[in-house]
């Protein structure tokens, strides 16, 4: 019976270290987790989401973003406890200033719900696509929520990206958002997408 158990174990652990990245795919909460390109904003952005996430319905929408202001493109789980949401803002920066950018963000986060905590501020200004992010613990209804909110500097526009999930599962999600965070790309109008599309592993058990 403990030999059998730590065959168990050995194999849990062989088949964690295997699917570490978007390529082979990633365990989160125990399930693989599989990744393809989702195109955006007239397929002028693309970016590595979980192959199971779909478009949010606009009824779903509206409840769970009560504010007229709610992304314009929510990719959500089949349980829509975890989400995706972009929206795309005009205003032109400077890549350095991306994290004074993110910084004022947190301040009206504060403003709006004082009892957020944030949890980190950081940037990569001279990433090929610069970026600056803010991670932060925001209350709901019934539970915490673990949120991470991305600004791209994408030509004269900042895209934003927001991800959050249940609190009690963030470690879980942590390795994906750093991979998928990478990920964003940018294509001109008709222009041919060139991503490499990464053909669906089988899990061996």
């Amino acid at each position: 019976m403990i030999n059998d158990e730590k065959i168990m174990g050995s194999e849990r652990i062989e088949k964690l270290n295997r699917f570490t990245s978007i390529e082979t795919g990633i365990y989160v909460e125990g399930e693989l987790v599989q990744f393809q390109e989702a195109l955006l904003f007239d397929d002028e952005i693309g970016i590595m989401l979980p192959v199971e996430f779909e478009d949010m319905e606009p009824e779903e929408a509206k409840r769970k973003y009560f504010s007229e202001q709610r992304p314009s493109i929510i990719k959500t789980n089949k349980e829509g406890t975890v989400d995706f949401s972009f929206n795309m803002i005009d205003q032109k920066i400077a890549a350095e200033d991306l994290e004074a950018v993110i910084n004022d963000f947190h301040h009206v986060l504060k403003r709006f719900q004082p009892m957020s905590v944030c949890l980190e501020i950081g940037s990569e200004p001279k990433a090929s696509i610069p970026c600056a992010w803010l991670e932060f613990i925001s209350s709901a209804l019934d539970e915490n929520l673990y949120n991470v909110l991305t600004l791209y500097l994408v030509g004269d526009k900042l895209l934003m990206l927001m991800f959050n999930c249940p609190f009690h599962r963030r470690m879980d999600w942590l390795n994906c958002l750093t991979q998928i965070r990478k990920t964003v790309v940018l294509y001109g109008k008709g222009e041919q997408k060139t991503r490499p599309v990464y053909e669906r592993k089988k899990e061996i058990c």
